[in-house]
């Protein structure tokens, strides 16, 4: 498995396995990686019920090389049901209260951006509060910076999420044959990268950052 990548494999998109690196959780530590079997809440049980030997045969017939991970797990306990849900609240702020991250906009983690939109929640925020003359000025302000591009990426998020999750047919058809094509032709590679980046819109102005100039760090 690459050490540096999140490698996922499907099939259609009614089966989706993933191995995520997630570092060491300690200095000098082994390197660990995070395993993921994609299965409908309701379904979980039924999984249980077969027994873990049968769930583990299914993941290694669909992607050998996890026997890696299989191998390790002895039993459900060692699992974790994390359940999400697509859910935007019309108004994250209230009576000297925000709400931000995930309890103000949850979605499917198909675009990646969970930990970054909880983050330029706070940056937001942060801002508005060293800049605004009253605590509800400084909310209304938060809430206003982020809008647009915590709806835009939410709508990105619950249109993308059948291709990959779900039990269409034809969506994952779609997926393979003419995205994996398109994404190919310029500007598409552009717009993908900018969309699984999180800048389709842009995050920081509104919120008072800027961008930093990563190729100028790199090279310094």
């Amino acid at each position: 498995f690459d050490e540096n990548a999140l490698l996922q494999r499907y099939d259609k998109a009614s089966v989706m396995i993933g191995v995520l690196p997630i570092g060491r959780p300690e200095p000098g530590a082994e390197r660990m990686a995070a395993f993921f079997w994609s299965l409908k809440p309701a379904d979980a049980e039924s999984v249980r019920a077969a027994g873990l030997d049968a769930w583990k045969a299914r993941v290694v017939s669909l992607w050998p090389e996890c026997a890696a991970f299989t191998d390790q797990i002895e039993s459900f306990e060692q699992l974790s049901l994390a359940r999400y849900g697509h859910h935007t609240m019309r108004q994250p702020i209230g009576r000297r209260l925000a709400v931000i991250g995930d309890a103000a906009h949850s979605t499917s983690p198909q675009l990646g951006q969970g930990a970054n939109m909880a983050l330029l929640d706070a940056a937001a925020l942060s801002h508005a509060l060293a800049r605004a003359g009253s605590v509800d000025a400084a909310l209304e302000g938060y809430a206003k910076a982020r809008r647009w591009h915590v709806r835009i990426f939410q709508a990105l998020s619950l249109a993308f999420t059948p291709f990959y999750q779900s039990d269409s047919v034809a969506l994952p058809s779609i997926r393979d044959r003419l995205v994996a094509t398109i994404a190919k032709i310029p500007p598409a590679p552009q717009l993908l990268a900018s969309m699984v980046a999180g800048t389709v819109v842009d995050p920081f102005r509104r919120i008072g950052l800027q961008e930093a100039g990563w190729p100028d760090r790199a090279a310094g």
